[in-house]
């Protein structure tokens, strides 16, 4: 009697967590994704722009500070709080320290200097002159051969000038009139479906600019649209906000 007394409530122990276990398995496997697949990705400690109000107006939606992803796709948003105890064995972790986070853009067309640039200026009350240094550079037959004209250009400019990394470098790309006739032909040289498939990209100016801000456009919507090719100019801000532009050196390909 004292061993039954001892083996029943044992097996009867036994099956209770057997039936826990079983119930808890079950109970796993209807939760939702968000709890079973731990996110790949958590940034925190930021200030998240949402742009989660659609409409047109200047309002940038709820600013939260952590944000989780997974399979390259936002996963939630929310407090650090509440991101960060969704985090896994395998999660990635990024402190953003405060810093913002914005959503990406996907602008096909854009004037970077032109009448909205001035229309935004007037608006929010900026300097009419991007600081730095600026050429006018008439193309040479292929792609190649003006990327090799505007990295010698650059060049030069570094050899003779000591370029602050915060100063712009503008380069306005001008027609040949022969394999490159107008303007709009050397548009053609950074224009495409693709980026990646453009003659010439950012990621083409960025090896020849590591460092600065730059632009490489054509039109005549550069400080010095009226100048002469060939002469870099560096362009400074005078008290009222306009450019002042002095003429520093001719270069020669």
């Amino acid at each position: 009697m004292i061993r039954k007394r001892v083996i029943l409530p044992t097996l009867a122990t036994m099956m209770f967590i057997v039936v826990l276990f079983s119930q808890s398995v079950m109970a796993q496997a209807r939760l939702p994704d968000i709890v079973v697949k731990y996110p790949d990705l958590i940034i925190h400690n930021a200030k998240i722009i949402t742009i989660d109000d659609h409409a047109y107006n200047s309002n940038p939606g709820s600013i939260v500070q952590a944000m989780s992803v997974r399979d390259g796709k936002v996963l939630t948003l929310g407090s650090n709080n509440q991101v960060l105890a969704l985090r896994g064995p395998n999660t990635r972790v990024m402190d953003m320290k405060g810093k913002t986070v914005l959503p990406g853009f996907v602008n096909n067309h854009h004037h970077p200097q032109g009448s909205m640039e001035d229309i935004a200026r007037e608006m929010f009350d900026l300097p009419g002159a991007l600081v730095g240094f600026y050429i006018n550079l008439v193309v040479a037959p292929t792609a190649d051969e003006t990327l090799a004209k505007v990295a010698q250009a650059v060049g030069m400019l570094h050899d003779r000038v000591d370029v602050d990394p915060t100063a712009w470098i503008g380069i306005e790309l001008l027609p040949d009139g022969e394999t490159f006739p107008d303007l709009g032909s050397v548009s053609f040289l950074m224009t495409a479906p693709k980026e990646e498939d453009a003659p010439i990209g950012t990621d083409e100016l960025s090896e020849i600019i590591p460092e600065n801000p730059a632009v490489l456009m054509s039109g005549a919507n550069l400080h010095i649209g009226d100048k002469d090719p060939g002469v870099w100019y560096h362009v400074t801000k005078a008290e009222n906000g306009d450019p002042v532009i002095e003429e520093l050196f001719t270069f020669e390909f």
